[in-house]
């Protein structure tokens, strides 16, 4: 995904202190495939830093969080992936420039942390295409 939106987006990588590992992945990962327009922020961010840095964004690619409603407010064009949670109840408010990729499964939507079927389909699911179709149609 990051190779087909790199020649558009300069890349950012958020997270908090939680999410340095992965994103250490993300960026071994951007790295390999020679993409160079990108900053890894992960656990180097204040909250103040986050909402500034969120409000200048082209684009936001996020799960279902926090930085996901801080994008709204400032109207910043987001792709929002939903897996357990409840789109209907938790997504983007008043954000015309927001679409949701999601499945649709019966175990949809659990609202647990932990797969209770083990699989986590929800989220596995989703592939890199159906994000940058979402991306298109926010075009």
């Amino acid at each position: 995904m990051a190779s087909e939106l790199s020649s558009q987006f300069d890349i950012v990588i958020f997270g908090g202190p939680d999410e340095v590992d992965i994103a250490s992945d993300i960026e071994k990962g951007l790295i390999d495939n020679s993409i160079n327009n990108y900053q890894n922020l992960a656990g180097k961010t204040s909250i103040p830093e986050l909402i500034d840095l969120l409000s200048n964004l082209d684009l936001f690619i996020t799960g279902d969080s926090g930085p996901m409603h801080v994008a709204a407010a400032f109207q910043v064009p987001t792709v929002a992936i939903f897996g357990p949670t409840k789109d209907e109840e938790t997504s983007q408010w008043m954000n015309e420039k927001s679409e949701i990729v999601k499945q649709s499964l019966e175990c949809q939507p659990c609202m647990k942390r932990t797969c209770p079927l083990k699989h986590h389909n929800c989220m596995k699911l989703i592939k890199a295409t159906d994000v940058l179709d979402a991306v298109k149609r926010l075009n």
